[in-house]
């Protein structure tokens, strides 16, 4: 049962408080007064009666305590019956709760930031709230609109173009024109953006601030220090890491380096305060989990880093299976590989952090997108959807009908809510 589940048997039981085996004042003040009527007499008869009247109340009291018991018991068992069929059961089939006009162009896109999402397209920004109620709006003209979100905080950037904006829950908070063609865009919390340019047979990696102040500007070449094939920036803005892929008479290698902008990184050489080579792998993904934890995913598995000044290598796990397919969150990666029978087509495996295996199961699902949010793997197409847990224990599998453009959870119990071209949808599966 996790966390979520047990605080909401907590607030169950704290609301079941008539229930609670403490000495009922009402009843007690009702005893009392019976006590009163007791012979006040020290005769052997009144002493009898006295003892009788005494027992019998004392019975009573017993068999009220038992009752409560009891009732607290089949409480405890109910709420705990329901918590364990919801955590177990698999759902087929959902209701449309409501369905609210949504009228956007053809190729939007939608990240969640917080109770809001954030729907960005060729023409421009804007953040709605789950009604598809309108906040603020930013017009641009894009090509190949690219984005990355941290907490509040989302950068959209024109691939192969120039232009950047930085946006939080407020609004705009900056926008600025880079020199040379956007290949790939990161932001932090506080509108630290980084990017990397292209030019030629040269490769640049750069940092702005959200009025496109520079941070930092560092040329690379496949030759010289290799090509950056992802970059991410920490959180809280100061630490840089970065992915390059090298060839070496033919032997692909990778190097993960981390820059460090804050006072740690101010002795060093070019602000870099670790790096760590691998050989024969390549490393297409480098993200920060935390402002102290960062993860590499690569060909065979993932790395995970640990260090708030210099980030040092702290569990690795490899894989000799093809991966099909990753995902994440800040508490646990998971994985797709082919399914080894024909009943299932893919087999997902989950960690922690730690390298511990949490889960490894076989599922059959056909999907497009795949993400966790808080606490459910959600896989879709635009023609169904599928939900598991963090155990990998499937909760839903359907058939939408209508084309699914984005889905989302927001830790609703049951409830989900499905973009399609033309609605938002909140569904209730059942």
């Amino acid at each position: 049962m996790n966390n979520k589940w047990k605080e909401k048997l907590d607030r169950i039981l704290e609301k079941l408080h008539f229930l609670r085996l403490d000495e009922d004042p009402d009843q007690d003040e009702e005893i009392q007064v019976e006590e009163t009527l007791l012979p006040s007499d020290d005769s052997q008869e009144g002493n009898s009666l006295g003892n009788s009247f005494r027992e019998k109340l004392a019975q009573s009291r017993r068999w009220l305590f038992r009752k409560r018991i009891i009732a607290a018991v089949l409480v405890i068992c109910i709420a705990g019956g329901f918590v364990l069929y919801n955590s177990v059961h698999e759902f087929q089939d959902y209701v449309i709760t409501s369905s609210i006009p949504n009228e956007v162009s053809a190729g939007t896109k939608y990240e969640a930031a917080g109770k809001n999402l954030y729907r960005y397209n060729t023409d421009g920004i804007s953040c709605v709230t789950r009604d598809n109620e309108l906040k603020w709006s930013i017009t641009y003209n894009m090509q190949a609109p690219i984005a990355d979100i941290c907490g509040n905080t989302m950068a959209v950037a024109e691939q192969q173009g120039n232009q950047v904006y930085v946006v939080n829950k407020e609004g705009l908070i900056g926008n600025f024109e880079t020199l040379l063609p956007i290949l790939r865009i990161r932001v932090s919390r506080q509108g630290v953006v980084a990017v990397v340019l292209q030019e030629d047979e040269i490769t640049w990696v750069n940092m702005y601030r959200a009025d496109g102040t520079s941070i930092m500007s560092d040329k690379t070449t496949l030759a010289d220090s290799g090509y950056p094939m992802d970059i991410d920036v920490s959180p809280d803005g100061q630490k840089l890491a970065v992915s390059y892929l090298k060839t070496d008479k033919g032997i692909v290698s990778s190097e993960v380096v981390f820059y460090h902008f804050g006072s740690a990184g101010q002795a060093e050489d070019d602000h870099v305060v670790g790096r760590e080579s691998f050989e024969e792998v390549v490393i297409p993904e480098v993200y920060f989990i935390s402002d102290s934890r960062c993860a590499a995913v690569s060909d065979r598995g993932f790395v995970v880093f640990r260090g708030m000044d210099a980030p040092k290598k702290t569990a690795s796990v490899e894989f000799d299976e093809e991966i099909m397919s990753c995902f994440h969150d800040e508490d646990e990666i998971g994985f797709l590989f082919k399914g080894s029978t024909e009943e299932y087509n893919y087999r997902m495996e989950l960690y922690n952090y730690s390298g511990r295996r949490k889960a490894s199961k076989d599922i059959n699902a056909e999907f497009e997108e795949i993400k966790i949010e808080n606490g459910q793997i959600l896989m879709y197409s635009d023609k169904g959807c599928s939900i598991f847990t963090a155990s990998g224990r499937n909760r839903f599998s359907a058939d939408y009908e209508k084309e699914i453009a984005d889905m989302f959870y927001f830790s609703e119990f049951r409830r989900y809510l499905i973009v399609t071209r033309d609605s938002f949808d909140k569904i209730r599966i059942s």
